[in-house]
Order: structure tokens, then sequence, then C-alpha cells
């Protein structure tokens, strides 16, 4: 039996315009009112500035669930905001990344709890166009000031071609050192050794006395590949990369037809 869905959003539960179908809101609504013992996780890359927009529309806000953040550097309750699990950087260690960023010409942004940060240096266009992308907040630090604050991740954007470059120059041994992901075609993500979404969902998991076998997992890209590999069942969207289809126990529809309450219709 599934007792756990977890599920990516952009490019997934979002179709292109970061909308939520109508048919896909009434569903998940529905859902919760049946009383069904099966949990509904969002599982996502985005913070909680970027998901909190979606939870009333989903019924998320009318009683509490987890909510898995920040690529799974963090999972926190819908309704109560209450934080139950973070996974930092070592502050000091990411600022190789910052100087690599700087030196090669990409923006570099630090995904902290509360704030986006900018390091010495005016925000790029890049920058305002992902935090806007989640409804955050930017401002600059100092070098100084970073070292003794907390991030989930660091974000390293540019242009296709320029990440494409950009990552050429990662030396191997960093991607050992960190889990290092191009979640989104203008975005290099990297996070603590080991955390990913895989790593939020098996936190909960534990913490819940669930099994990866009593779990299904729904994604399209890149940072769904751990998530997809832990789960009992995998799901890639119609929609999702080649790469992300190619590990998937079933294809479901796309983000633009409702593929997430189609596959989910299928296991509860």
């Amino acid at each position: 039996m599934i007792k756990l869905v977890a599920i990516d959003m952009d490019g997934t539960l979002l179709n292109s315009k970061k909308e939520i179908l109508e048919e896909t809101k009434k569903y998940f609504k529905d859902f919760h009112k049946k009383g069904t013992d099966t949990l509904l996780v969002l599982c996502t890359g985005r913070p909680e500035s970027g998901i909190h927009p979606y939870l009333k529309d989903l019924g998320y806000l009318e009683e509490n669930h987890y909510i898995i953040s920040q690529n799974g550097a963090n999972i926190y309750e819908s309704q109560t905001g209450k934080r139950v699990m973070d996974a930092f950087l070592d502050s000091t260690a990411i600022q190789k990344w910052i100087e690599l960023g700087k030196k090669h010409g990409v923006s570099v942004m630090g995904a902290g709890v509360d704030y986006y940060y900018s390091f010495d240096e005016d925000p790029t266009e890049w920058m305002e166009f992902d935090v806007k992308l989640v409804s955050g907040k930017l401002k600059r630090i100092p070098t100084e000031e970073s070292l003794n604050t907390d991030f989930y991740k660091i974000l390293l954007m540019g242009d296709e071609e320029q990440l494409n470059e950009f990552e050429t120059f990662i030396p191997e041994e960093w991607r050992d050192e960190f889990y290092v992901v191009r979640s989104q075609k203008y975005l290099v993500e990297v996070l603590a050794k080991g955390v990913n979404k895989a790593f939020g969902l098996e936190k909960l998991a534990q913490n819940l006395n669930i099994e990866p076998s009593e779990i299904a997992a729904i994604g399209d890209a890149a940072n769904d590949i751990e998530m997809l590999e832990y789960a009992g069942l995998s799901i890639a969207m119609g929609n999702a990369s080649e790469e992300v289809k190619a590990i998937a126990d079933i294809v479901t529809d796309t983000n633009e037809n409702n593929g997430v309450i189609k596959a989910i219709d299928k296991l509860i």
C-alpha cells in the first residue's frame, strides 16, 4: 500500500505558466476530505515563499501537511510554518563556490532561511529573475557576514551556454564534497553532501515510520532523480527529460494535462 506520494512542483504539479490546473486543485481538496491515510507531500527545490501561494488552492492551509523544500534541505509544516528539519551548508566551505562563480562570470546567490543573498555585489538580472519566480526576498551580504549565515544552498546562474561552459570548470572532487545538480537550464544548485530530495524524503519517512516500498514519487527533472530512485514506485511526467523517464517505473501524462492526479488515481 502506498502511504506517501512525494510530488515535485515545477514541471510536475505546475504547468508551464507556473499554475495549478483547476481539475488538480479540486482533486487535492477532495482527496483530503475523503480522509484517506495516504499523504500527498510536496517535494520541491522552491523555498517556503515560493510554495505558500499555492497552498490554499491545494487545501494545505486548512490542515497541517508536511512539505519538503529547498531541494530536500528543509522540512516544514504547511499550516504552522514550523521547521521540522534543516540541513545547512558549511558557510566556510561555500566561499570557493562564490569565488569560482565570480571568476567565470556567472551569478552567485545563496538561499537562506528568510532571504536570498547576493555576495558582495549588486543583484544581477538572473538573481532577480529567480527570486521573483519564487516570491522571495533578495539582499546583499558582505563576505564576512556570510560566514555566520545559514545557507540551504548556493545557486549559480547564467544562460544555457554560459552554464554549460561553467560546469567544465567545476573540479571533480568538489562534486564529491557537495551535492551538485543542474536543476534548470539556467541554474546549478549546490547543497551539502548527500542532501537532495531523497535525503529530505527519507528523513520524513523515518519520522513517520514509512518504508521506501510504501512511497511513490513523481517528478520530471534531474533534481528529482534521487527521490525517484529512493521511492518504491517512481513516476515520470510525460514532459520529463529522457534521463528521468529512463529510470521511472511508470510514465504518466504531462503537466499540461493533469499528469499528477492521473498517476495518483491509479495508485490509491
